[in-house]
């Protein structure tokens, strides 16, 4: 695994969203912006990879593959796409039939006089949302508990 994996994939499981970041959502618990994994259906956990891959390139603008590859902890995909301040990382790992992900933006922007980082986590989870609807997996979510 490159230093580029190690940085973004650690431990077995997906890094959390730095706090420092408001253009970011990951599933991982410690993340400043949490999103639930998703589900990969039975009849779809043979190639769940290619098949998110190919969601990736339907419904994003500009993207290129960094990296798609197996490790001892399920497959992981990562990937760049226009966003809206510039360049968005996404990366993927797929354990059997759960698909944790991070979807950041690299630039974050700041507005004189404020100190605070602004950013795009609505528009990383739209990102998200359909990406899984072009899947048609199940992603469960917090509007499920109302």
């Amino acid at each position: 695994m490159g230093i580029l994996q190690w940085l973004l994939f650690f431990d077995g499981k997906i890094r959390p969203c730095p706090s420092t970041n408001p253009g970011c959502v990951s599933t991982n618990p410690k993340s400043s912006s949490f999103a639930f994994p998703w589900v990969v259906p039975e009849n779809a956990s043979d190639d769940a990879v290619q098949k998110l891959r190919d969601a990736i390139v339907k419904t994003q603008k500009n993207v290129k593959i960094q990296v798609m590859e197996g490790t001892p902890t399920g497959q992981y995909l990562q990937a760049e796409v226009d966003g809206g301040f510039g360049r968005d990382v996404l990366e993927f790992l797929v354990k059997k039939d759960v698909v944790t992900y991070r979807s950041m933006a690299t630039k974050v922007t700041y507005v004189y006089p404020f100190t605070t980082a602004f950013g795009d986590s609505k528009g990383q989870e739209e990102r998200m949302k359909n990406i899984i609807e072009e899947l048609g997996w199940y992603a469960p979510s917090f509007d499920l508990m109302d």
